[in-house]
């Protein structure tokens, strides 16, 4: 859930300003509020472990394994900070490639 955005420009003063207030709390509560928000919105560990290993599975599938190598490639070729910027781009590209 995202309550608000900040445009580039302002996060500092933005994140500045949240210290500021949170700072004078004793710092068991802001520790106590990010665990409750956590319970709410994190998944179990349990399912977190399914959902790997249910992903790392569909790495072995016919699909996958004939887009990896070119996916691999772009990679090596891009660099990994550009290719996590532009995941769904690229992955694209290897996908339309290997067809």
């Amino acid at each position: 859930m995202v309550t608000r955005t900040v445009a580039d420009a302002g996060l500092g003063g933005f994140v500045d300003g949240v210290a500021i207030r949170l700072a004078p709390f004793d710092k068991a509560a802001p520790a106590a509020a990010k665990a409750q928000v956590n319970r709410a919105t994190l998944l179990p560990d349990a399912d977190l472990r399914a959902a790997y290993s249910h992903f790392l599975s569909s790495l072995t599938w016919p699909g996958a394994q004939a887009f990896l190598p070119r996916f691999e490639k772009l990679a090596a070729e891009k660099g990994r900070e550009e290719l996590e910027l532009r995941l769904g781009h690229y992955l694209g590209i290897a996908r339309q490639e290997s067809r």
